[in-house]
């Protein structure tokens, strides 16, 4: 199928789905409609999800590491403070953790991963996290968990300016400014942000210096709305980030290497409203990615090369066929091109459908079923399915079940890389069940969730007979776990306080070796306590990692705080907020990769201006 076929059955699904059910009082409300957001929140029966809030975006702007380390339950093996961040989510691998940007899945079509300090948290109005399988509604790799990245487009009269700058140790700086201007029918939003380090930090109980691991990076986006009338509006996205980054070295060996990458999303969307009850979202998305890696930083005229470039179009019908039925259907299509060093040149086209429903079948018992099947040029796609049951007994407790089947499509790297390649892999398949309880009271919320995860032909890189390494099907495995997450606040006069607690556990099993996998910590625990008394605010962070396995050695077993102090400034007309925070306060040593410490305690001074 051709791009301009493809535009066709577009048009005529646009045209045919006028489908009016019967009328009542039920409406979607145009202004406040935010499709990737509805998504999350309409069409996750039984999965647990967490929103993470401004402060924390504020305290942890220069990437999303930082922010989800200490305030979710995905584990991060990280190459040294700002270099390469891949996930851990319930036990499985970097590619099956889908990244969500406003919708659309942005993980890397070359090897399928998101590098988390490849993205700054200063771009986004909306981050939050959802756990479990979501490969019917997201996509390839979301086995393990989601993460998603919003950016929120509303119209009502606003001015505002924000200014964030941030310095530390190791001549470490930020600045970023956020401008919005909105009205009755228009929005503008644009965001600029720059982050630079030094990070030349000493490694503890050595004599070595983190050496080759400076780096900058900076981004610029920009959300525009415009409500043409009460039924149409257009809506566009704009996401560029550029870094560029030297690899530091390890305890054991010296680095002179540098990765360069450049990422650019464009997204327009046309929502059109049927009825009070009916919308279609029409969405053309372009994403570009590109990186250069050179194995000698000082001679960049020598480097190996990928790109790919991606074209996706689809039709997303919403109707909320009464207060207790709501119905989401989704065609698309996708063309991604790919060209490196290393995989020459070849491309991919998938067309795909999803039908999904949410039914509050009794005012306490409610269920979402969704399906989803791709067809694709080079391989077979599995059929799969989602389903979500809640049923809450009282206002304190409410009992949750999903079930999904989940996959993971190879990528142009498991497929193409010469030498090595294989063009005869199959998608990675998975099956889950989670049971889900949450319990509230007035101050006190806890949540309880059990998963297990079979997952078959996953897709692993070892040496074939000639000592080329090369990708296969062969590993089966099995993740059972269980996650805690509590949440405390009180206030009293003029005091707040509130605490964050999370603790997971995670038994990762390669069934052909009945061993643990590797960079799977089974606990894992986090504790936030925030205190606030009028202008004053101060927090304090604390993460314990159990020991993890990596290949024939062993990452030690670790745990790391953080401690921090705010005051407003209300005396001044905008009234600037300044902070000061401060990293690893006890000096502990520690590692999330293998031979690659991360710093001692270091400092950070923040001064917050809205006008």
């Amino acid at each position: 199928m051709n791009l301009k076929q493809v535009f066709f059955v577009v048009f005529i699904i646009c045209a045919v789905s006028n489908l009016h059910a019967q009328k009542d009082s039920v409406s979607i409300k145009l202004n406040g409609f935010s499709l990737s957001i509805s998504k999350v929140k309409d069409f996750s029966k039984g999965y647990f999800k967490t929103v993470l809030s401004d402060s924390l975006k504020q305290r942890n702007i220069k990437s999303l590491t930082e922010m989800l380390r200490f305030n979710s339950f995905i584990y991060f093996k990280e190459t040294g403070l700002g270099m390469v961040s891949s996930p851990s989510f319930r036990g499985t691998n970097a590619s099956q953790t889908a990244v969500i940007w406003n919708g659309i899945n942005i993980n890397s079509q070359l090897n399928g991963q998101t590098d988390f300090n490849g993205i700054s948290a200063n771009s986004y109005d909306n981050i939050s996290v959802r756990s479990g399988g979501g490969s019917v509604l997201f996509g390839s790799g979301a086995i393990g968990g989601t993460v998603h990245l919003n950016n929120e487009i509303s119209f009502e009269k606003a001015l505002k300016n924000k200014i964030l700058l941030k310095y530390g140790s190791f001549d470490t700086k930020h600045i970023s400014y956020d401008f919005v201007k909105s009205s009755l029918k228009s929005y503008l939003n644009f965001k600029l942000g720059y982050n630079s380090s030094n990070n030349n930090f000493e490694y503890l109980n050595s004599k070595l210096t983190n050496e080759n691991g400076s780096f900058f990076n900076y981004n610029f986006d920009v959300n525009f709305g415009y409500k043409i009338n009460n039924k149409n509006q257009l809506k566009f996205y704009s996401n560029s980030f550029f870094a560029d980054r030297n690899l530091s070295r390890t305890i054991n060996a010296p680095s002179n290497d540098a990765y360069k990458n450049t990422s650019i999303k464009n997204l327009l969307e046309w929502d059109y409203s049927l009825s009070n009850k009916e919308i279609i979202t029409t969405r053309i998305s372009y994403i570009f990615d590109e990186f250069r890696y050179f194995d000698n930083n000082k001679n960049r005229d020598n480097f190996s090369t990928g790109n790919t470039k991606r074209n996706i179009a689809q039709v997303d019908y919403n109707n909320a066929i009464s207060r207790k039925l709501k119905l989401n259907a989704i065609v698309g299509f996708e063309s991604v091109s790919a060209f490196g060093t290393s995989f020459a040149s070849n491309t991919r086209n998938i067309f795909f459908g999803v039908l999904s429903l949410n039914h509050q079948l009794t005012k306490k018992l409610s269920y979402g079923i969704q399906f989803r099947k791709d067809i694709q040029n080079n391989f077979d796609a599995p059929f799969l399915y989602s389903l979500g049951i809640e049923h809450k007994f009282n206002k304190n407790y409410t009992l949750s079940f999903n079930t999904s089947k989940n996959f993971r499509i190879p990528t142009f790297n498991d497929l193409y890389w010469n030498p090595g390649g294989n063009i005869n892999l199959k998608p990675e398949n998975s099956y889950q069940f989670e049971i889900g309880n949450a319990i509230r009271f007035k101050n006190v919320s806890f949540n309880i969730n059990g998963f297990y995860i079979k997952s078959s032909d996953l897709i692993q890189w070892n040496p074939n007979n000639l000592g080329v390494w090369s990708p296969s099907n062969i590993s089966d495995t099995r993740n059972i776990g269980l996650e805690f997450s509590g949440n405390y606040n009180a206030s009293f006069k003029n005091h707040l306080v509130t605490l964050n607690a999370t603790y997971s556990y995670t038994d990762a099993r390669d069934l052909e070796r009945n061993e643990q996998l590797i960079s799977v910590p089974k606990n894992r625990a986090t504790f936030l306590l925030n205190y606030n008394y009028k202008n004053f605010s101060a927090f304090y962070q604390f993460l314990a990692n159990d020991k993890v396995s990596f290949l024939v050695d062993i990452i030690p077993a670790f745990s790391v705080s953080n401690l921090g102090f705010n005051y407003q400034l209300s005396r001044f007309k905008n009234k600037p907020t300044v902070g000061f925070k401060i990293n690893n306060i006890y000096n502990t040593y520690y590692q999330n990769t293998l031979n690659r410490p991360m710093p001692g305690t270091n400092f950070q001074i923040t001064t917050n201006i809205n006008f």
